[in-house]
């Protein structure tokens, strides 16, 4: 019994050895896989004039626009899928039809100063088919604040003089008591 078992291990790793597996694969299959793996290393590639803008000194209260400039370098169309900012204060726009291999197109950004003192720096992240999947731009902005009114709370205030409250007086008046 040991020496069938042997046989048929024996028999086995000999059938096992001179199966190839590449012999498999129809000709045809392997030609389609092989353009499909060409079609894959087809991709769109955004490139941009500048990435970054510094707008400078500016006002709180100022609404300051800019525009990035791209075009598509690469070989595939470009579909930009959404595009976030890190704030709520900047507003993105952007193209929502497919961008062909070597058109261009803008992305505006308008950031709103309202509310925003001191150094600024706020990103636009931007969702593409591209190989990397996503592309950062920044804005930048000294924000100088507006003057402040001087409104009551900053007057001097007086305590108006209120004669001592006598708790019987709250029983004799039923409609000024509990």
């Amino acid at each position: 019994m040991k020496k069938f078992l042997l046989f048929a291990l024996a028999l086995s790793l000999t059938f096992a050895c001179n199966n190839d597996p590449s012999k498999k694969i129809k000709k045809e299959n392997l030609k389609q896989a092989q353009q499909e793996l060409a079609k894959q290393n087809k991709f769109p590639v955004m490139s941009f004039d500048y990435e970054e803008v510094d707008f400078g000194h500016h006002k709180e209260g100022e609404i300051l626009d800019t525009v990035f400039r791209f075009k598509n370098t690469g070989n595939a169309t470009l579909i930009i899928s959404k595009v976030r900012t890190s704030c709520g204060c900047t507003t993105p726009y952007w193209p929502r039809n497919p961008i062909k291999p070597g058109d261009s197109g803008v992305i505006k950004v308008s950031f709103n100063t309202n509310h925003k003192t001191g150094h600024q720096v706020k990103t636009i992240t931007i969702h593409a088919n591209e190989k990397k999947p996503t592309h950062v731009l920044r804005i930048k902005a000294e924000v100088e604040p507006k003057p402040r009114k001087k409104n009551a709370s900053n007057t001097k205030k007086t305590k108006a003089k209120v004669p001592p409250i006598n708790k019987l007086d709250f029983l004799k008046h039923p409609k000024k008591g509990i």
